[in-house]
């Protein structure tokens, strides 16, 4: 385990890792990750992995938008398989009110990029035949909509991130952090201080 490093990023769950590969595509190579167990071994293991672009914010349609097109492209860069199925989404509605909420969305989506269809009843029954569509005032599809593996996309985010330089511990608990007095912080770990 190294003992200096620019960032130590504690924690080997989707979002530490995550970190740890978007530092290194940075051009940050002397960066680390420490983690008490395995990768993925909390909450990442039994996420359900959806990955729904709908959003009505701005600022988070981005993130979701670039979160897919990372997913899209992640296998090809790693050689790791990460279960990216892009199996659609239909959002159904049953009110004028809720279409409305729907037009306003797809101004937001065309802003960011992401393509939004709109359905009438006789389109979803195309997609999706087993859907009763009685009541039925209208849809948006999101084509790219779908999920992923949440514990194969991290172990891919981990061989992108060692590619790239960086270093991960397994089996390392941090005990403590300090921050020092010339501004560069101390982590104290069960094998040592980085």
């Amino acid at each position: 385990m190294k003992t200096q490093a620019r960032v130590v990023v504690i924690g080997g769950g989707v979002v530490g890792v995550s970190t740890l590969y978007h530092l290194t595509k940075k051009g940050w190579s002397d960066v680390v990750l420490l983690e008490r167990k395995e990768l993925t071994s909390g909450s990442t293991w039994h996420a359900a992995g959806l990955l729904p672009l709908f959003n009505m914010s701005y600022s988070v349609g981005q993130i979701h938008k670039y979160s897919v097109a990372l997913y899209e492209r992640l296998e090809a860069e790693t050689g790791q398989a990460i279960g990216l199925r892009q199996v659609s989404n239909i959002r159904l509605a049953r009110t004028a009110d809720r279409m409305d909420e729907y037009h306003f969305y797809a101004g937001v989506a065309e802003t960011i990029g992401v393509d939004v269809r709109f359905l009438d009843a006789d389109g979803v029954k195309e997609i999706w035949p087993l859907c009763n569509t009685d009541g039925i005032v209208g849809a948006i599809q999101h084509p790219r909509d779908g999920y992923i593996q949440p514990a194969d996309l991290t172990q891919a985010l981990a061989t992108g991130a060692r590619q790239g330089g960086a270093e991960i511990n397994r089996g390392v608990t941090v005990t403590a952090i300090e921050r020092q007095a010339n501004g560069e912080w101390r982590v104290t770990t069960d094998q040592g201080e980085i």
